[in-house]
């Protein structure tokens, strides 16, 4: 008989794959949760949760810290959220604006609305990382806070932005690719996403960290 290998689990193959397996499953909650879109706020700052105990080699449980992070962030992330969504909307339509027409003034709203589209999105993911590792009492410091996490760490910002940008930018430039990326996005692309940013972000956590202690 083969003797049972009691370590195989413990082998560099199989923790990768289970990490793997992690993010899959990251990405599956963050996606329900983002079904009805007031509660996308919510589902991202839950995921990120998660992903920033897998980034501090803390002991998690996805599904299970997820929906507590859900339930216990719920009301800061979705007025965060709502307030972003409405300046998501009006920094969009500045853009759409610029696009429709031509001229200097166009150049300078499509300028206008790709930069502030960045910051828009830095302080998006900025604010739900920190969201889902500290306690915060007001919205507005979690999107001041969150633009100055992705300042004060441009790593975790580039990722963020990269991981996020990269499809719409796709659907304008190369629809194709888009289309051929798209299920593979849907599958895991979310929560690699929110992942690897908590990973990213993880140095400027553990320097506030010990800072506080």
């Amino acid at each position: 008989y083969a003797m049972k290998n009691n370590h195989l689990n413990d082998t560099p193959f199989f923790r990768a794959m289970g990490f793997v397996g992690d993010v899959f499953l990251l990405n599956l909650c963050w996606l329900l949760g983002c079904v009805l879109i007031v509660t996308i706020g919510a589902s991202t700052s839950a995921a990120f949760s998660v992903a920033g105990k897998m980034a501090a080699k803390q002991d998690y449980r996805v599904f299970h810290d997820y929906f507590a992070a859900f339930k216990r962030d719920f009301k800061l992330a979705t007025l965060a959220w709502l307030a972003m969504a409405v300046a998501g909307v009006l920094i969009f339509a500045t853009y759409q604006i610029g696009l429709a027409h031509a001229g200097t003034l166009s150049n300078l709203l499509i300028a206008a609305g790709a930069a502030l589209g960045v910051v828009w999105l830095c302080a998006l993911g900025g604010g739900f990382a920190l969201l889902g590792r500290y306690t915060y009492t007001r919205w507005p410091d979690v999107v001041k806070d969150g633009l100055r996490v992705c300042l004060g760490c441009p790593a975790g910002a580039l990722v963020w932005l990269v991981g996020m940008a990269l499809l719409p930018v796709l659907n304008m430039v190369l629809p194709e690719l888009f289309w051929y990326l798209l299920p593979l996005w849907v599958l895991i692309g979310g929560g690699a996403v929110i992942t690897g940013t908590a990973f990213a972000l993880r140095p400027a956590f553990a320097r506030l960290e010990s800072k506080t202690k």
